[in-house]
């Protein structure tokens, strides 16, 4: 893209007038003080290096530095550009104050950067003398202010006369210069937009600035209503415009397309008052007006006039006609459509398809005469009467024995009205699928699908060689269900209790204890297993207690034959760690935000600070944390301080759950140990046995039952 020859040019004569205008007497007004406005000439082109003529919107921006970095200063101008986009404009022309005195006031080389429409910036162009001889204005101000504002003056005795002006009043005596404030801050954020949070006092705000071409908005961008409303009119809210650029070959010039949404109200001063979001749209210099197109409060829309859609009205389908030979009439191309069969075909004759088309046709299947019924049944089961018939008469067909859903002998199965029967045995094989197989599926059903009721053995028992015992599958409840005074659901095996569900927001094993006892007991009869392996993510709802704890990853250095193991940092308090580096300031200062959840989530803090690099004997924490932030203090400007900060939880759940740190054990389960190999004790005294003595007690006779047959074995 071509550089802006034109600014070496810095119009020399400007020199020679601020020069003049600086040397002028004291008593000249602020009016007359030296323009604070540089004459620019530059070169607009698009992208693709073409010429840009017309209107086109340019921003200009003062830097530090050759590239990089963010503006000092910046400005946004309407120019209009010759046919090869040639262009002057008047730098700080959009601004009261023009160009800004303090940007030129260390006389260090200053940079001027030029984008066209939002386009990518142009490479920079060093700036000449001429700029920084505004720093001239100051000569003929103090403190910005003209030297007339410093003179008191003489007070005028009543009787002295007293000049008056062409209007005849008295002359205002001149006020002094209102009082000034000393602006403060402790610093901000590079990018971010300044914000009184006092009058005295900036700080960041939500909005920052990305480079020339994006501000961005780190919360909600409201646009309130213009007014409140009467009961006259109600009162839209303030628009947001999105502008576009399009090129009109007929004028050869660049034409602005403005769409423009805001809130407007409908049914202002009733009892259905409401608001819609309106689409509006301009050309040009023209003002928005209203497309037709609004959202209203309830989310339906309303259309232009002129919509098309397919399928309606002007849409693809223009009519319905019915095709010789297709057996069809009627059809149409608006309104109603109405078809049918042919009806031309004549009594006792059909639609017959003749190989190329549907037409009448006799009916060549229908007629004739039966000469005989006969009627067999399996002599066991039925008696047959009647049979067979060559004329006319009546065929019978009777019961040996009736049917029965109840243990009736020689009865076949009939089902009661609940669909069920009895059976005193039922023995069923199978070489495919499942030799028995319960299903309950009906919309009310409310039983299962097998249903096994037993006094002292199992109600229902599986035995499987290669395959599960016992498989249960419901589309919504559970697979297997169990429930007894002593186990639910017992299973041995590879797998003792294999639970999967493929429901979403189902379970693969949900255990519920509604008495006094523990949901799941897992445990193992060696050290080499887990009591329990979570193949996954683990949600705790509740305290999690443990005898100890680590995070075991692969090993970073040889992931393939070690562990690499951490363990967990343990504190009395529900104790949060936060931690970082700061890097001070030229006071010597850092101030640290943490996020706004903080002092909400915590209370009784704790500070820890490092010096890094050098010693920091004189670092402290000068403000303790107020509104999410504390400062740091006392260092050596540049100087990076590794910061700590604790916090004790005080969130609902931590209030109303904190963990005792002494507490005595329960009644039952004194005597008892958690871990009593480290005490000497049997493993008949670990607390899992005083909690569940009857299933250690099984496990134990199981366990010494598979070691005397282990013993007999060859």
């Amino acid at each position: 893209m071509k550089l802006i020859q034109q600014t070496l040019r810095m119009f020399s004569a400007i020199v020679v007038l601020l020069s003049i205008g600086a040397a002028q007497q004291e008593s000249r007004s602020a009016e007359n003080m030296v323009p604070r406005v540089v004459s620019f000439s530059g070169h607009a082109s698009d992208a693709n290096g073409k010429a840009i003529s017309g209107v086109a919107g340019v921003t200009f921006a003062i830097y530090r530095e050759q590239q990089g970095g963010a503006p000092l200063w910046l400005e946004t101008q309407s120019v209009n550009a010759d046919t090869k986009g040639n262009f002057t404009a008047q730098l700080g022309a959009t601004k009261p104050e023009g160009l800004p005195l303090d940007a030129f006031a260390s006389g260090e080389a200053r940079w001027l950067g030029v984008s066209v429409n939002g386009g990518a910036e142009q490479p920079r162009v060093l700036l000449m003398s001429v700029p920084y001889a505004l720093k001239a204005a100051d000569a003929q101000t103090l403190g910005g202010l003209p030297a007339s504002a410093f003179v008191l003056a003489a007070p005028i005795a009543s009787s002295v006369p007293v000049a008056v002006n062409q209007k005849g009043t008295k002359p205002e005596a001149s006020a002094p210069p209102p009082a000034s404030s000393n602006v403060t801050t402790t610093g901000g954020t590079v990018n971010a937009i300044p914000l009184f949070t006092t009058a005295t006092n900036v700080q960041n705000s939500i909005l920052t600035q990305t480079g020339t071409t994006a501000v961005n908005v780190a919360g909600k961008l409201n646009l309130p209503s213009t007014g409140a409303a009467t009961a006259t009119a109600g009162k839209n809210s303030r628009p947001e415009s999105f502008v576009t650029s399009v090129f009109n070959s007929t004028t050869g010039t660049a034409v602005p397309q403005s769409f423009q949404l805001q809130a407007e109200p409908a049914n202002n001063n009733t009892n259905t008052a409401s608001g819609t979001l309106n689409l509006l749209y301009a050309s040009g210099t023209n003002t928005p007006a209203e497309t037709g197109l609004k959202i209203a409060g309830n989310g339906q829309i309303t259309f232009a006039a002129g919509q098309k859609f397919p399928g309606t009205g002007a849409g693809t389908i223009t009519g319905v006609t019915t095709a010789s030979g297709s057996g069809l009439v009627g059809g149409g191309a608006s309104g109603t459509l109405k078809m049918s069969l042919l009806t031309a075909c004549t009594t006792n004759q059909i639609l017959k398809w003749n190989g190329t088309a549907w037409a009448c046709a006799a009916d060549a299947n229908s007629g004739g005469t039966v000469q005989s019924v006969a009627l067999t049944a399996p002599v066991s089961d039925f008696t047959v009467t009647g049979s067979p018939i060559t004329g006319s008469g009546t065929l019978a067909l009777n019961w040996t024995v009736p049917p029965d859903f109840y243990r009736t002998p020689n009865s076949l199965v009939k089902r009661d009205n609940q669909g069920g029967f009895q059976a005193t045995w039922i023995y069923v094989t199978s070489a495919l699928g499942f030799p028995v197989e319960g299903d309950d599926t009906r919309a009310d059903a409310l039983g299962a699908g097998v249903y096994g009721k037993s006094g002292n053995g199992s109600g229902v028992y599986g035995q499987g060689v290669n395959g599960p015992g016992v498989t249960g599958y419901s589309g919504a409840t559970y697979g297997v269900y169990g429930t007894s005074q002593s186990t639910g659901v017992y299973g041995i095996g590879a797998i003792g209790v294999d639970a999967e569900s493929s429901a979403n927001g189902g379970e693969g094993l949900n255990a519920y204890n509604s008495g006094s006892g523990d949901g799941i007991l897992a445990g193992v009869g060696n050290s080499a297993g887990y009591a329990a392996w979570f193949n996954g993510n683990v949600e705790v709802a509740g305290t999690l207690s443990k005898s100890g704890g680590s995070f075991k990853i692969d090993h970073p250095l040889d992931p393939a034959n070690k562990y690499l193991s951490h363990s967990f940092v343990e504190s009395p308090d529900m104790k949060n760690i936060y931690d970082g580096v700061a890097t001070l300031d030229a006071s010597g200062e850092a101030v640290i935000r943490m996020p706004e959840w903080f002092g909400a989530l915590n209370r009784d803090f704790r500070y820890q600070l490092t010096a890094i690099g050098a010693p920091g004997p004189n670092l402290y924490i000068a403000d303790k944390l107020h509104d999410n932030t504390f400062r740091i203090a006392g260092g050596q400007p540049g100087m990076e301080v590794s910061w700590q900060i604790t916090g004790i939880r005080q969130d609902a759940w931590a209030n109303a759950h904190r963990i005792p740190v002494e507490e005595d054990k329960p009644e039952a389960e004194r005597g008892y140990y958690r871990n009593p190999e480290l005490f000497g004790a049997p493993e008949e005294k670990a607390v899992v046995w005083a909690r569940h003595p009857q299933t250690y007690k099984h496990l134990k006779e199981q366990a010494v039952k598979a070691n005397a047959a282990a013993a007999l074995k060859p």
